[in-house]
């Protein structure tokens, strides 16, 4: 949090006494709440700190921008891929997956052009499960996480309304971090494929009882979750139902939860 939080500062310009002016109330901040809570519960807090001490409302903005036009100018491309793949979706679940690496949470930059053509290992791929449990659904929700990354979801997207279900992605309810809001869904013409809806909150990762009741509703309904990116993993890791989680695991303590290696892709169903 507190990388993400002077990636916040870079990204506008600010000064390194600006800076240093972030890690000194960021770090207190943290060592005095976090032991005990979930870091997505934090970060919240944490990232409405930094934008006060900006003075920016979303820091973020144009390295979102920037990301969805870059994943935009990559579709011709990645559309051909997809055509010629033996399993559709199993690449596409691939390419989602390889998306969650578009996090400016984790580090401070990122390249789409590399991350759409280079395929990590799967460390986890309970595909067979994914696919008997996609087969008796009608309503599928995706979870979605970055932006940018909310491209590779669309083609996710567009592969499950062919096979005929009813797709629903929940993006954030407000600015944090590089995260998909609605405004990043309308940049790249996510609601042609699929019913978008908020989680009515700003946690980089859900936390149902933080989210809106128009979401949860949402969440209890659905026949199929995809869940995206490790925060929302975080919310969700104690959750029960036809959840899946698809991301990479870009950190120890995941790799760890998940019994995979750092930088490995996961699909994993929540009851496995």
């Amino acid at each position: 949090m507190i990388r993400a939080s002077l990636t916040a500062a870079r990204l506008v310009g600010a000064s390194e006494r600006i800076e240093w002016t972030i890690v000194r109330e960021v770090a207190p901040l943290l060592a005095r709440s976090l032991p005990g809570r979930p870091p997505i519960d934090m970060s919240p807090e944490v990232q409405r700190r930094v934008r006060e001490i900006l003075g920016v409302e979303d820091p973020f903005a144009e390295a979102k921008r920037r990301a969805n036009r870059e994943a935009l100018s990559l579709l011709p491309r990645l559309r051909e891929e997809v055509a010629r793949a033996p399993d559709p979706l199993a690449f596409l679940l691939a390419l989602a997956a390889s998306g969650n690496a578009a996090d400016l949470g984790s580090q401070e930059d990122f390249d789409l052009e590399e991350i759409s053509s280079v395929r990590e290992p799967w460390g986890r791929f309970d595909y067979e499960l994914l696919r008997t449990q996609l087969a008796g659904a009608t309503n599928v929700l995706i979870l979605a996480d970055n932006a940018g990354e909310i491209v590779f979801d669309r083609l996710l997207a567009e592969e499950l309304t062919r096979l005929g279900k009813h797709v629903t992605v929940a993006v954030r309810g407000a600015p944090t971090l590089n995260d998909a809001t609605l405004e990043d869904a309308m940049e790249v013409d996510l609601a042609q494929v699929a019913e978008v809806i908020t989680t009515g909150s700003d946690h980089p990762g859900i936390l149902l009882s933080k989210c809106s009741q128009d979401f949860q509703r949402r969440f209890r309904d659905a026949d199929l979750i995809i869940s995206k990116g490790m925060g929302n993993f975080e919310g969700l890791s104690e959750e029960r139902g036809p959840i899946f989680f698809l991301l990479k695991a870009k950190c120890r303590p995941v790799a760890r939860e998940l019994g995979v290696r750092e930088g490995e892709l996961v699909l994993k169903a929540a009851s496995g």
